[in-house]
């Protein structure tokens, strides 16, 4: 973060910040846990947490397509468990048939838990209405200005003007600066140009920026540790957490195979090896980015060497039977340096003697490329055999 932000913060001239549409989509919209649900720290603060009513709108669009999304593959699921006669089995498949048929819980669950969320951070929604009018809106549409762009799409960059502008007229009536957190290129853009925005691209960083330097120093002390012995044994506890929780690591897996169609069934994955920031980097990668209850929260970034092992089906095209045949399975193994992000709360007497209190693997996902596959059996003669016989 650029440290005239910082030092805005420290003299007072910053006490309001407000996260951008695309940041709620980058955390998988996880309002409940992670860097999302530290925002409450804010709450009964002299910090402002601001949310235009566009962006809430945005949010609460993006979280009912997911559940919809959620309840579309629910019902595929159940007509593969009836198909399979699992419903005769003695296990009641009623409760997961009400929630793939409910035609408003999408809506609903996600309109609750946008407010829930405004609720625990105390946020305050802006209407567009009390601090924007259309014709200043157009004004800038016309005249190309940031969000909007001279070419392309522009009536996609209307909720991003509405809720820029929204937030500018706020800080104009209180003469103060609002964070905005934000990844978007138009948004950085307009701030630019802005008085009373400033742009920060990472949560974590903004959240850090808020906390006092006691917090700041236990995190980078936490870094300096890692890296003289590891009295804290934090490299097996992210370890332990990763292995308990390896659903928060999701795999995109791509691969071909000439002329045969490919299908990708599922993942293995086993954590082996943590590669922690280099020593001298500790303010870099340790970042506080919540303090109360005598605990700190550190945000750290880090690698974890992992074994990949991914299976895959083959079909062929039978131009007479005008159908697919299965031409069997393989598995292939790859080793993967993946990005992660932990978040890390200690305690105890900070910084002295801190122990670790609860670790949090946030959600990331990785591309992996396997390039060229085949079934197993054209490389195995002995499966060759089986198959052949079979």
């Amino acid at each position: 973060m650029d440290q005239r932000i910082k030092d805005l913060i420290d003299l007072g001239g910053i006490w309001a910040i407000a996260v951008d549409t695309n940041i709620f989509e980058s955390k998988k919209f996880n309002l409940e846990s992670g860097l999302l649900a530290r925002v409450a720290q804010f709450a009964d603060s002299s910090v402002d947490v601001l949310l235009p009513e566009v962006i809430a709108s945005e949010v609460v669009t993006h979280m009912r397509a997911e559940g919809e999304k959620a309840q579309t593959a629910l019902k595929g699921a159940l007509k593969l468990a009836r198909a399979a006669r699992l419903d005769k089995s003695g296990q009641p498949l009623d409760a997961a048939e009400a929630l793939a048929r409910s035609s408003d819980l999408a809506n609903t669950t996600a309109r609750r838990r946008m407010d829930l969320w405004i609720e625990r951070t105390g946020a305050t929604v802006l209407r567009a209405g009390d601090y924007v009018s259309i014709d200043d809106v157009m004004e800038r549409y016309f005249n190309a200005e940031p969000p909007f762009a001279v070419s392309g799409p522009k009536k996609h960059e209307f909720p991003d003007a509405v809720a820029l502008m929204t937030l500018e007229h706020w800080a104009k009536q209180r003469d103060g600066t609002v964070i905005v957190v934000s990844n978007d290129g138009d948004c950085e853009r307009y701030c630019e140009r802005s008085e009373r925005l400033e742009l920060v691209r990472d949560l974590a960083e903004a959240l850090g920026a808020f906390q006092p330097e006691t917090a700041s120093y236990a995190a980078w002390r936490l870094g300096e540790l890692v890296n003289q012995g590891d009295p804290m044994r934090l490299n097996a506890a992210v370890l332990a957490s990763l292995a308990n929780w390896p659903d928060k690591v999701q795999l995109d897996v791509t691969a071909v195979s000439g002329s045969l169609a490919v299908e990708h069934e599922f993942d293995e994955i086993e954590f082996d090896e943590l590669i922690w920031p280099a020593s001298g980097t500790e303010r870099a990668s340790f970042t506080a980015v919540d303090h109360q209850d005598g605990t700190v929260a550190v945000r750290v970034k880090l690698k974890v060497r992992a074994s990949v092992t991914s299976h895959f089906r083959f079909r062929a095209w039978d131009g007479i039977d005008r159908d697919h045949v299965d031409l069997g399975s393989g598995s292939f193994e790859s080793e993967q340096s993946i990005p992660v992000r932990v978040i890390i709360t200690v305690g105890g007497d900070i910084p002295d003697r801190m122990e670790i209190e609860d670790i949090e693997i946030l959600p990331v996902r990785h591309a992996v490329e396997l390039g060229e596959i085949e079934p197993s059996w054209m490389s195995d003669p002995i499966l060759a055999e089986d198959e052949a016989n079979d």
